[in-house]
């Protein structure tokens, strides 16, 4: 199996590992989308500058669908904020029908109270997210340096505010600091915290306006 992306690690992370359920989880479309960004920034696709402008490095299509939608809804000189607003909506979706055509997870139909007709995506291949699973605990219980990837993938899951989904073993409060450290780490690029920067503060903000509404 080719390496995962980012927003397919966020899933994983993410989903219930039982049941397959948690897709409409709040800020998890924004926390895909950012993932989108920050996965880019990684293959030098694009950069991020300061104020969160983004600038396209290479336009070519990676052949990756969910990660190419990111892909067109960027353009020069726009924010990260922009492109998080342009592609949030079916980001999740988009990375779980890739997960779902690489055999990882596979897609069911169930009903809510009986009535309301959701999907779930139990996993048909568990070694993925075991093998995502042991990079985290491995950084951040373990106090393994991390790859620029690994770190990535903290830092966004560290705006998402997974804490627990990432690492349920852990002690709350040191999980929180130890990913918070990495995510502003020297093992990641200024051009990835950038990105990890404006995606936390992107979910923080339809948070507040969520609690609000």
């Amino acid at each position: 199996m080719s390496e995962l992306t980012l927003p397919e690690e966020v899933l994983l992370v993410a989903l219930d590992q039982v049941s397959g359920g948690g897709k409409t989880r709040l800020g998890l479309d924004w926390a895909v989308a950012g993932a989108g960004v920050v996965e880019l920034a990684l293959a030098q696709k694009i950069t991020v500058r300061e104020k969160g402008i983004v600038t396209v490095l290479d336009p070519a299509p990676t052949g990756i669908g969910h990660l190419d939608a990111v892909l067109a809804g960027t353009t020069d000189g726009c924010s990260v904020s922009k492109v998080l607003r342009r592609t949030r909506r079916g980001a999740p979706d988009r990375a779980l029908t890739a997960l779902v055509e690489r055999g990882v997870l596979h897609r069911e139909r169930a009903r809510v109270l009986g009535i309301l007709p959701v999907h779930r995506y139990p996993a048909s291949d568990s070694s993925a997210e075991a093998a995502v699973r042991a990079r985290l605990d491995a950084t951040v219980l373990g106090g393994q340096a991390p790859s620029e990837r690994t770190a990535a993938l903290i830092g966004v899951l560290h705006a998402a505010k997974l804490w627990r989904r990432a690492v349920p073993s852990g002690g709350r409060r040191h999980v929180r600091r130890r990913m918070s450290d990495i995510a502003a780490g020297q093992s990641i690029s200024p051009a990835v915290r950038k990105a990890i920067a404006r995606t936390q503060g992107a979910i923080t903000a339809m948070t507040a306006a969520a609690g609000s509404g």
